[in-house]
């Protein structure tokens, strides 16, 4: 009866440590989710430091302006303001985006990514657009067009480069935040 008792105690005390234990596991990996959340960053802060993680996996968080309705593959996230952009492509596991996340907050992760378009591409580009200029009457198009080729200039002389850098995402991972 001693031996059964002492069993017993035993046995209490074990599962005792055992929940102390699962609840310290649960701790960690609210710890985990929390560091997650907390190195999630804006797309304003991602543009910020896109030229040093050029290669590296970024988790940032942005409102879906547009999904790709053909494929899916692709879609635009937009700051809080509206005036910064990203683009996400779907990568790996990631088959693609649905497209009712239109108009909802997306947190993202995966391998930020570089086009860089040299002064000569702008250069054709503009010359094309002056073509085009020509042939059609106050093209509207024409004007917003030579307005970014503009901006890609006043980038590149405000950055000292001798290209524009367009930054994207291949997406990894998203989830929708509610």
């Amino acid at each position: 009866m001693k031996y059964l008792s002492l069993l017993a105690l035993v046995l209490v005390f074990m599962s005792c440590n055992s929940t102390q234990s699962g609840s310290k596991k649960q701790n960690a990996e609210q710890q985990v989710i929390s560091q997650v959340k907390s190195a999630t960053l804006s797309i304003d802060q991602l543009m910020t430091v896109a030229a040093d993680k050029v290669g590296q996996e970024v988790c940032f968080k942005g409102l879906v302006n547009h999904v790709c309705a053909h494929s899916g593959k692709r879609c635009i996230l937009k700051n809080a303001e509206g005036n910064l952009s990203i683009r996400v492509e779907a990568t790996g596991d990631l088959e693609g985006f649905n497209k009712e996340i239109a108009g909802n907050d997306l947190v993202v992760t995966g391998i930020l990514r570089e086009k860089r378009l040299a002064t000569s591409e702008i250069d054709e580009w503009e010359m094309q657009v002056k073509e085009k200029s020509k042939s059609e009457e106050g093209g509207k198009h024409c004007s917003s067009e030579m307005a970014n080729i503009k901006e890609m200039r006043d980038w590149m002389k405000a950055n000292n480069k001798d290209y524009y850098a367009i930054y994207y995402v291949d997406g990894t991972d998203y989830e929708v935040v509610e």
